[in-house]
């Protein structure tokens, strides 16, 4: 079966690493999180800059210098793993990059993803349940979002994953507990054998 690469798009405190964490046990697939991969270099970098090392939103030198290099290097091992064989679920919002149309044909086109299929899965919560994640998790990469939370509400709102030639798949994740026959039932591919 050819390689996927799905990627896990959502909101802050939407659930996606518990998702992406799920999909990837269950499938046998690399489990990249963003936020593993860069965080520690990405505070270095912005603190080196004169900036908190956890500024992100609304910090225009990490949208315009950091941002970039956060997603080169997190492709770069994923297509590392694809080009091996093995599925990968990349957990990231990609905001950033849903106004691009193309950005997938510039991927396949980058990587040369000739036999690798890639997948959207939009991990979606309703708001209120969203703040309440938030503010379990406390950290202090969230603190501009509850300083703004109508202007953060709002991005989200408006900004929609307008990719072509990829199928956009989308999971509720607004309950306590994550339905994992839901979840499974809507993925289009079976775990190896041995894994069910």
């Amino acid at each position: 079966m050819e390689p996927t690469v799905i990627f896990l798009i959502g909101p802050a405190g939407s659930g996606k690493s518990t998702i992406g964490k799920l999909i990837s046990s269950k499938y046998n697939c690399c489990y990249l999180d963003k936020d593993v991969v860069c965080n520690k270099l990405t505070g270095l970098i912005l603190e080196s800059n004169g900036y908190s090392p956890h500024e992100r939103d609304g910090c225009t030198f990490y949208s315009d210098v950091v941002m970039d290099l956060e997603y080169q290097s997190l492709l770069d091992i994923a297509n590392d793993n694809l080009q091996l064989g093995r599925s990968v679920v990349l957990d990231a919002p990609f905001l950033g990059y849903f106004s691009n149309r193309n950005y997938i044909h510039e991927l396949k086109e980058k990587y040369d993803w000739q036999n690798v299929k890639p997948l959207v899965l939009q991990v979606t919560v309703d708001f209120s349940v969203l703040k309440e994640r938030m503010q379990a998790r406390a950290l202090e990469r969230d603190a501009w979002k509850f300083s703004n939370w109508d202007t953060f509400i709002q991005s989200i709102q408006e900004k929609q994953c307008l990719w072509e030639g990829i199928e956009i798949l989308q999971f509720d994740n607004s309950s306590a507990t994550v339905d994992l026959d839901k979840l499974y039932h809507i993925l289009p591919f079976t775990p190896p054998s041995g894994l069910m």
